[in-house]
């Protein structure tokens, strides 16, 4: 059975500026902060992190990697890469390729006479009658 992630509902969560820390905050038990000095107040949002990370919503995705191919780059498996679609790929790139009927991912160099595909261990050139595709440019990844 593989894993699944579980995404609970937005959380509310303190934001409490660098310069009002104090090395009495505390985090108790169930991951709640303890502010034990009375009369400090701190905003309290809700948090939505897709929205910092994620350009083009409509054109993105998570991809659960499953291979180390690019661990060297800091990509591992089990990592969440983000996927952006819409982004054109640029010379050394991490992507996801779909390669001779499978999805991978590499790094892409492009070259003139043809592009390569990269990963820590091989280097792929991409001849004229490969099966492969840009299927996306990874912006960011997640450690799990």
């Amino acid at each position: 059975m593989e894993d699944t992630f579980v995404f609970e509902e937005f959380q509310t969560v303190p934001v409490v500026p660098l310069n009002d820390m104090s090395p009495y905050m505390q985090l108790a038990e169930g991951g709640q902060l303890n502010f034990p000095i009375p009369g400090e107040e701190f905003n309290f949002v809700r948090l939505d992190l897709s929205r910092a990370i994620i350009r083009n919503p409509a054109h993105t995705f998570f991809i659960q990697l499953t291979e180390d191919a690019l661990a060297g780059a800091g990509f591992a498996a089990g990592d969440i890469a983000i996927v952006d679609r819409l982004a054109g790929p640029r010379n050394r790139d991490v992507v996801i390729v779909y390669l001779e009927g499978e999805f991978t991912i590499r790094r892409l160099i492009l070259r003139e006479e043809a592009p390569v595909l990269e990963s820590d261990e091989s280097t792929i050139e991409i001849e004229p009658d490969t099966e492969f595709s840009v299927w996306g440019v990874v912006k960011d990844v997640i450690r799990i």
